[in-house]
Formats: C-alpha cells, structure tokens, sequence
C-alpha cells in the first residue's frame, strides 16, 4: 500500500463504523494485529460490546498508523506518559501525533503532523442528570450556562461540552491532573468553541483550535489541536474498515 503523506495544513480523521466491521473473520485478523499487552487488556473487558470496540479501536489505530509510516502495523510500539497519553515509540520522520476515541457503534482516530491533538466521540442520548454530572465534572461557568438553557437544548449542548472537554485533555496528555474549574468552555451561536483558562498558565487560548461536528445524523465529534488559530487546518474525513 502505497505509503500517505500527511501536511501541517490537514488534519486526517479515521473513522469506522462498527456494524461496518462486524465479520468475525475480520476480527480474527484484528486480534492478531494486537500485541500481548493489548491482547490482555482486550479480555478484561467483560461485555461484549466494548470487547469489540477496544478491539476495532486498536486495529484501526495501528493500520491507520501504518499507512503514514510504512511500517507493518503489528510492529508499530506505543509509549505511554505519566498520564497515559500515547505516542509512536518506533521512530518516524516527520513525527505523529494521533488520538482515538470510540463509542457505541463507532470509532474515530485523528492523525496531525507535529502538534498534540485530542478527539472524542459521543453517541446522542438522554442525560437526565446532565446538571448533576455538570456540577461535578465541568467549570462552574459551563455548568451554570447549562443550566440556563431551555430544558430541550441542555442535553445536546452537554454532550458538545463532554466531548470538547474530553478531546481537550486528551490533547494536552494531563489526564487526571486537570481539576475540573482549571479551564471553561464557551459555546457560540456560530459553533465557534473557545477555552479559557482560570489560573495564570503559559497556555492561551489563542493556542487551540476546536472543531465539533455532527457525524453519521446521531454521533458528536468533538477536535482539539495545539496551533494558533492563524493557522487553521482543513480536517479531511477519511472512512475505514481495517482490513
């Protein structure tokens, strides 16, 4: 297969369905692309359905990785930081960045040339304690501006913060370490996201881009990646069934 080629200019995001990639030969060939740590990981999950989606998230992650590197995809090797965010450990020139996420019936993986960048998808549900989980897991200005909204928007609007939210700390590789109150999300009628932050920090805003987009009519993408915003690159949406 011919080896891609990946500019600062684009962001390329994987994407598969699950249903899509639902033969059982196909996951047979999936699990032998898997190393072993990954193959225990694998048969802690005790349902099915996130058995498979662990599984057709790790295979899409190494072909995907393989078709920007040349390498075989079962000879890919991961490293992890303190925080588990992962990086390429087999040396590739010009250097990758990637995030994976998945949810029930689809998974995605983001691949940037140099700069960090974080993904998260989510699948369109009734949240009835969004406000709850708001208070608990959010900034005291996201949680009190959805609790401003009328009651038939504060759910999608929810799930836009989950996954901006989630692609966010994926982006930056700090996990845990994030409190809740250390940085706010604000929503605009033009679906322009913007984060600020409530301590000094060396980062800006200015320093993150942010895309959120519908997919397939009942899934939520949420994309972060560190670059000015004078630099805003074209995400090229790119189906897959590995294998």
């Amino acid at each position: 297969m011919p080896r891609l080629r990946l500019n600062a200019r684009r962001i390329d995001l994987w994407h598969v369905l699950l249903d899509e990639a639902a033969d059982p030969a196909l996951f047979d060939e999936y699990r032998s692309l898997l190393s072993h740590e990954e193959l225990q990981r694998l048969q802690r999950f005790t349902h099915d359905e996130s058995r498979r989606l662990f599984l057709v998230g790790r295979a899409l992650l190494r072909t995907t990785l393989s078709r920007y590197t040349g390498h075989d995809p079962r000879g890919l090797e991961f490293r992890y930081n303190a925080h588990g965010k992962p990086s390429l450990k087999t040396p590739v020139e010009p250097p990758l960045e990637f995030s994976v996420s998945h949810t029930r019936g689809l998974a995605v993986c983001a691949v940037a040339l140099g700069d960090p960048v974080g993904v998260d998808v989510e699948r369109d549900r009734t949240v009835s304690n969004s406000l709850e989980i708001a208070r608990r897991f959010f900034a005291p200005a996201e949680a009190a501006a959805l609790e401003k909204l009328p009651v038939e928007r504060r759910g999608a609007a929810f799930i836009e913060l989950w996954t901006l939210r989630e692609a966010f700390v994926k982006a930056r590789g700090v996990g845990l370490m994030t409190r809740p109150a250390d940085f706010a999300f604000s929503l605009s009628a033009d679906r322009k996201a913007t984060v600020s932050f409530n301590e000094p920090s060396e980062e800006k805003p200015d320093d993150w881009q942010f895309a959120r987009f519908r997919f397939a009519s009942h899934y939520r993408v949420a994309l972060a990646i560190a670059r000015p915003a004078s630099e805003r690159p074209a995400i090229l949406l790119r189906p897959a069934t590995p294998y």
